[in-house]
């Protein structure tokens, strides 16, 4: 699913050139060891760090949708998230500019979790609802420019479509995924993309080699930051209507805590 023009970019290469791919990384492997030397990846560790719970949202712990997006319940758990963090979120980094990746990562996460919260009170961490924004993105962002992409672009989605259609039949199939934070994610990466994909643009190359023919070439037309703001503000209205939503069906109980209606 990586782009070239002929000649396929080493790893070492997509990452040097992904600088917040590799620093979200990174916070996540940090998190991840301070998890781990506070009592370990327990329920009980993970909520009193920040794990997304039904409870304390409702109680107006909101931070709580973004926290969870850097916490994991274990190595594998992190290893799956951050392999693809890092495949796909260098190549989308790459295609969107490092602005508009994070954009798409963090509002993906926070409405993964919100979406999560919607579907139920159970605790949940993990960064898988912003890596599927990061798949939804650049499946918006292919579908918008498929005619100029041409075969490579068809397969890519093709690939992302596949991707996706493996990872909700492994979610049904296998207790404890969180499918809700995934699908929040997905289409979280999709609304954003709408408005912050880059369009592709056919334009002429003059050289004194062309002989009278000229040759064209593909030229990214970036979008305005305007176009990233209001992404971030349909992504915020969308999440305060969700836990405005679910917070309003808790209740309190007798000793002063929120219990889901």
């Amino acid at each position: 699913m990586r782009q070239s023009s002929g000649s396929q970019q080493s790893f070492a290469a997509s990452i040097s050139g992904s600088p917040a791919t590799s620093a979200i990384a990174g916070i996540n492997i940090i998190f991840f060891l301070w998890v781990m030397v506070s009592g370990g990846p327990t329920t009980q560790n993970l909520v009193d760090m920040g794990a997304k719970y039904g409870p304390y949202i409702a109680a107006g712990e909101y931070w709580r949708l973004f926290m969870p997006i850097f916490l994991h319940i274990g190595f594998f758990h992190m290893l799956t998230n951050m392999f693809g963090l890092i495949i796909f979120g260098s190549m989308v980094e790459r295609t969107f500019g490092t602005r508009n990746f994070i954009v798409i990562y963090l509002t993906a996460g926070v409405m993964g979790n919100a979406v999560s919260f919607l579907a139920g009170p159970n605790p949940g961490v993990g960064a898988s609802g912003a890596v599927f924004g990061i798949l939804g993105g650049f499946g918006v962002y292919l579908l918008l420019n498929r005619r100029l992409l041409g075969k490579m672009g068809r397969q890519q989605l093709t690939s992302i479509g596949v991707i996706v259609g493996i990872n909700v039949v492994m979610g049904l199939a296998t207790p404890g995924i969180d499918n809700a934070a995934h699908f929040g994610g997905l289409v979280a990466g999709g609304i954003v993309a709408l408005l912050i994909a880059p369009r592709e643009r056919l334009f002429a190359v003059e050289t004194p080699f062309n002989f009278g023919t000229q040759r064209m070439a593909l030229r990214t037309a970036a979008q305005p930051a305007s176009k990233a703001v209001a992404a971030i503000l349909i992504i915020a209205v969308i999440v305060i209507a969700i836990t405005w939503f679910e917070s309003g069906t808790y209740v309190t109980n007798m000793f002063g805590q929120k219990i889901p209606g």
